[in-house]
């Protein structure tokens, strides 16, 4: 067999040196065993990155990646972003106009017609196509004073993207540019640069193109015909030489079998192993095809699963992370649950890590708690793509006709958003008498008196001086359920649906999570609370998140409102490492957000790392009904729980 092998190699290299044109050639190894290699050399998403600490002008640049076979790399996605921010974390080239910062060129100019900004494959550069994140700077601020002239000079045609952060105006918000955004300078600085070869494949029209195959040290780009056979074949139609380095996810041939790392094709991404069943006519069968991990990768009804090599990831931190949340906690010298009933870790789409305690599985339901609120956030930006609403910024009462006339008037739709409505409830913690039942007057609950989530959040609450923004109020950012359930109120007065089937028809149904929503005792939906999935499907939600509002081919939510809706907006404390923004929890360095709800019941989102966590506590639901009036969720607290130490953990575990 071994012998066979041999020769049908020997063969195909005979006939690819007939069809390859022998110019330029650089010899790389498969796989980059040297340390300084591999730190100049990575790959993301089927392409290859080079660092070129040599600096040069942005033409030179150009030129240079364009004779290795390359280009200067463009960006194609927010986590790409953050990938090269990343990779060029070392750089310490400095632009003269640029404000003393660090800088690296990006593969984008407007030489040609001022305004005009194009990558220098020729292809118009659309930020809005590629994520709603700012990353091409154009902040509060710009002038020669602070350092960032921002075309002060007239030929700043080229871009540039910043390591640090750039000098700030009069305050911390009038800032000029933050570390991975873009900034335009002059052509003339000499800059180190990234150079990007398209080392992926591709299916389309019955042809596979594969951009990079290494093959005994060469590197080529082949295209293969579809063929009749009994199964799934590919001919060999052309291939020529390339001069681009290898790493060790390049794909490649090695004794008869065509390894394709990452083939996309529609929608999916998939890991393919072709091996030669004819030399004569380099015919190749498929022989294996699986799914495979990207940040084009969505679940349908079912999930990929990976190693945490395959993600990039680290799998001694990730266990540290699985130990934290189903490890008991040694507490005055008692040993206390965590309480966790399941956990469930996702990169690039795909499921990393996936635990449930015992008697749990991946059908076993959880319960939300507040987390519920960040989908109430959600299907605020679903109404406002509708045109059901048409701005946060107006009064609440347009749709509370309740309160039109009358103080709480003042009350925007953005103020309920971000728990700074200004209101309070009138003679107790809507936190404990919205979901149990009234307080009695020693201030215990009186489980037998079911409060009108609806009617308490409209009628029940009156004017806090001391919080009312019309007032004067410093700060105003008050926790409360009744802003929520006014939030949900306005949704189903606008849409003219219900709750749910507004959030059926808009979003779940959309991304194939089956979840149900629980009513109060007298019919009202809690938008506040009580949204009843498994982990993944809460996992869904998240990945939704990362992705921007996207979901394969759609967009489901706005893109816009996915990041103004996860964004910093309040800080609470100083001393606190993370705020508010609209019902969601951002992080202080705006990097991730997380939805909280009671119980720890969480979901967290990198999106620059396309990185989810859902982390749900034990669940029995007391009862026969998803209403109130006689059923209720027996959840228990975990004996310790840090968002910041868990999280980060994760954060920590990958590696590239």
């Amino acid at each position: 067999m071994r012998e066979r092998l041999i020769k049908v190699r020997t063969v195909l290299k005979k006939l690819l040196f007939c069809i390859f044109s022998p110019f330029f050639l650089i010899h790389v190894n498969l796989v980059l065993a040297d340390t300084k290699e591999t730190q100049t050399l990575t790959s993301f998403e089927g392409h290859t990155y080079e660092k070129i600490e040599v600096p040069m002008t942005w033409s030179e640049a150009s030129n240079f990646a364009q004779e290795k076979s390359g280009r200067l790399v463009r960006i194609n996605s927010f986590q790409e972003n953050i990938f090269i921010r990343s990779f060029m974390s070392e750089t310490v080239t400095s632009a003269k106009d640029g404000g003393g910062s660090n800088y690296f060129w990006l593969g984008g100019s407007d030489l040609s017609l001022e305004g005009t900004w194009k990558w220098s494959d020729g292809e118009r550069i659309e930020t809005a196509m590629i994520t709603a994140y700012n990353l091409w700077a154009n902040g509060p601020g710009f002038s020669t004073v602070y350092g960032e002239p921002d075309n002060y000079t007239d030929n700043q045609n080229c871009l540039a993207m910043g390591l640090e952060f750039w000098p700030k105006g009069t305050d911390l918000s009038n800032y000029l540019g933050r570390p991975g955004e873009w900034n335009k300078l002059s052509c003339a600085n000499k800059l180190a640069f990234v150079i990007e070869y398209d080392t992926s494949a591709n299916f389309e029209n019955n042809v596979l193109q594969v951009n990079h195959l290494a093959a005994d040290g060469k590197s080529y780009r082949a295209s293969f015909n579809l063929t009749e056979c009994s199964t799934i074949c590919l001919k060999l139609i052309s291939a020529d030489q390339v001069d681009m380095p290898s790493t060790e996810l390049s794909n490649e041939f090695v004794l008869g079998t065509l390894k394709i790392k990452k083939l996309f094709y529609g929608n999916k991404v998939y890991e393919v192993e072709l091996e030669l069943i004819d030399p004569t006519s380099l015919l190749f069968e498929v022989v294996k095809l699986n799914s495979t991990s990207s940040i084009k990768t969505f679940p349908s009804t079912s999930w990929i699963t990976v190693t945490p090599k395959e993600a990039n990831m680290d799998s001694d931190m990730l266990q540290r992370a699985v130990d934290y949340a189903f490890n008991e906690v040694i507490t005055d010298g008692q040993s206390l649950p965590q309480n966790t009933q399941g956990l469930v870790i996702v990169r690039y789409g795909a499921i990393v890590v996936e635990k449930y305690a015992a008697n749990s599985d991946r059908e076993t339901i959880a319960t939300s708690w507040s987390t519920a609120k960040s989908f109430t956030s959600a299907l605020v930006g679903a109404a406002l793509d509708g045109g059901y609403i048409s701005s946060i910024d107006l009064s609440a009462a347009n749709f509370i006709e309740e309160w039109k006339n009358t103080e709480n008037q003042s009350v925007t739709i953005k103020n309920l958003l971000m728990m700074s409505s200004g209101l309070k409830e009138r003679g107790g913690d809507d936190g404990k008498i919205m979901y149990s039942g009234a307080l009695k007057d020693d201030g215990s609950i009186d489980y037998s008196r079911p409060v009108n989530n609806r009617a308490f959040s409209i009628e029940d609450r009156e004017v806090d001086p001391s919080r009312a923004h019309w007032k004067g109020a410093f700060y105003n950012w008050n926790y409360q359920n009744a802003d929520t359930q006014i939030v949900g109120e306005i949704i189903q007065r606008a849409t003219g649906k219900t709750l749910y089937e507004f959030a059926y028809n808009e979003l779940f149904s959309k991304i194939d999570m089956d979840a149900s929503w629980w009513k109060d005792a007298f019919n009202n939906y809690m938008p506040w609370c009580c949204i009843d999935a498994t982990t993944r499907d809460f996992a869904r939600f998240g990945l939704l998140y990362a992705r921007e509002g996207k979901w394969e081919q759609e967009q489901v939510l706005p893109g816009e409102w996915t990041t103004e809706s996860t964004a910093l907006t309040t800080t609470i404390t100083s001393s606190l490492p993370y705020g508010y923004g609209y019902f969601w929890w951002p992080s202080v360095s705006n990097e991730w957000f997380m939805a909280v709800g009671s119980r720890s019941n969480n979901i967290y989102v990198h999106p620059g790392l396309d990185l989810i966590a859902v982390r749900n506590s034990t669940l029995e639901i007391i009862g026969d009904t998803k209403e109130r009036s006689n059923s209720y969720h027996l959840t228990k607290f975990p004996a310790r729980w840090d968002h910041v130490e868990f999280f980060q953990t994760i954060i920590d575990s990958v590696t590239n």
